[in-house]
């Protein structure tokens, strides 16, 4: 009787500490991508599905492989630079001594402060909150790479202090269409300072015209300027600019300009 009580007690301590943790890392994570909004990719990470903050990285060096390679690109971000940790530091020091196109060889790129990708995942584990990037297109490949932010002294630590860390190596451009869209609505004081507009008598419509002719279908086709695309469809929900194309979000479509031109629609 008393083993059985003993182990029953060990077991909802084990279970308290379960949730203990899970709950102190719930807010990080929910921190993480409140302030940088996460992008959703294609199942290869060839393509973005649904776009979300465009990332500047602030810091020098950080190493990514493509998305191809058969050995994911892991950096810890310690002592204020990204140090590449596991089999990915074995891979990059044999890429210093293999000749170019060795069959194993991986395609890898370092990325340097001011340079642009997206955040694809957030990873809150016990010893730190690791963060999974997605570069765009550069030479037709897109690169990859995991950061892990460590926890000091094995502690989860308060959300506040991770994000500080993570803000030393990447910041989050505003998404523009979020912006205009907030500015399209009416400040609240204003709509109930609005007087209300005296009622007018009901005017007649206009007889409707003789055989009108029916409206032109609204078309998209390549080579169009962001001027003829706006005229047939309006103003995009959403815009976002990469380094090479700008992608247009519309409720049903998705438009990729290069060098001012459609390239792209989906």
């Amino acid at each position: 009787m008393r083993n059985s009580a003993v182990s029953g007690l060990t077991v909802l301590l084990f279970a308290s500490g379960i949730a203990f943790s899970q709950g102190t890392k719930l807010p990080i994570q929910q921190a993480i991508e409140a302030k940088y909004a996460v992008t959703k990719p294609t199942a290869d990470h060839k393509d973005i599905v649904t776009a979300g903050a465009v990332i500047d990285l602030t810091k020098d060096n950080l190493i990514m492989y493509g998305v191809d390679s058969s050995v994911a690109a892991n950096s810890t971000y310690k002592g204020g630079r990204f140090q590449s940790s596991g089999i990915s530091k074995l891979q990059n020091w044999n890429n210093r001594f293999q000749k170019i196109g060795a069959s194993n060889t991986s395609t890898n790129r370092t990325f340097v402060a001011g340079e642009k990708f997206w955040l694809i995942g957030v990873d809150v584990r016990d010893d730190g909150a690791v963060l999974e990037f997605l570069s765009d297109a550069i030479s037709d490949v897109r690169y990859k790479a995991f950061v892990k932010y460590p926890f000091p002294n094995g502690t989860v630590p308060a959300p506040d202090v991770v994000m500080q860390e993570i803000g030393e190596t990447i910041k989050a451009e505003p998404v523009e269409g979020a912006a205009k869209d907030d500015a399209k609505q009416p400040a609240p004081a204003a709509a109930a300072a609005a007087a209300p507009t005296p009622a007018m008598a009901d005017i007649p419509p206009p007889p409707p015209p003789t055989d009108a002719p029916a409206a032109a279908p609204k078309s998209i086709s390549l080579g169009q300027t962001k001027d003829e695309v706006a005229a047939n469809f309006g103003q995009p929900t959403k815009i976002v600019k990469l380094p090479t194309k700008e992608i247009d979000y519309y409720p049903d479509m998705k438009v990729t300009f290069v060098k001012g031109k459609v390239s792209d629609v989906q």
